[in-house]
Order: C-alpha cells, then sequence, then structure tokens
C-alpha cells in the first residue's frame, strides 16, 4: 500500500465543523485541537 503525504491545510479546512456532543451541546471542531493535537474515532451505530 502507497504511503501518503498528510494534507497540511486539513486542519484548517476541518477547523469550522461544528459536532453536536453527547450532551446536546455543540463544540467547532478546531476548539478541541486549539490548545494540543487531538484524535478524533467516528464510531458508527449499526443494528
Amino acid at each position: 500500500m502507497p504511503r501518503t503525504t498528510p494534507d497540511p491545510a486539513l486542519p484548517d479546512r476541518l477547523a469550522p465543523i461544528v459536532l453536536t456532543e453527547a450532551d446536546g451541546s455543540s463544540v467547532r471542531l478546531g476548539e478541541l485541537w486549539a490548545d494540543a493535537p487531538r484524535v478524533l474515532v467516528h464510531l458508527r451505530h449499526f443494528g
């Protein structure tokens, strides 16, 4: 499998996206990694 180079502009393109947290509050994606790097995991519910 070929290696790919990460897109350095990706964090800037994703930063304005607003997500809904489990408690119903909203958070802008860029706020999550403002202080330090983060890992984003998407879990899909099947069933």
